[in-house]
């Protein structure tokens, strides 16, 4: 089944979350306050597109600041999805 297809199946935020993992066949992953989290990437997940990248951003910031102030390693790169959109970031074209 296409990413496409999965994500208009979604039913639920875990479901946007695996079509992702699937899709970009990811390993060594965790979910938690950080929607997905690996060394490489940083996910922020919504289940509709009712939220803009913008707004999704800027949550994941929040995070990214959060890992910054407790001495954790930032990943190369953010992103955001949703059913609707997908958008990525170099992590170094936001931090200070």
């Amino acid at each position: 089944m296409s990413l496409y297809t999965q994500l208009q199946q979604a039913r639920s935020e875990e479901d946007v979350k695996d079509a992702y993992i699937k899709a970009l066949g990811l390993k060594g992953y965790t979910k938690g306050l950080i929607d997905i989290q690996s060394k490489e990437i940083w996910f922020e997940a919504k289940h509709t597109g009712r939220e803009s990248s913008y707004a999704m951003f800027t949550q994941l910031l929040h995070y990214v600041q959060d890992g910054i102030n407790k001495g954790e390693p930032v990943p190369p790169f953010l992103a955001v999805i949703d059913t609707e959109k997908a958008a990525i970031m170099k992590s170094a074209d936001v931090l200070p």
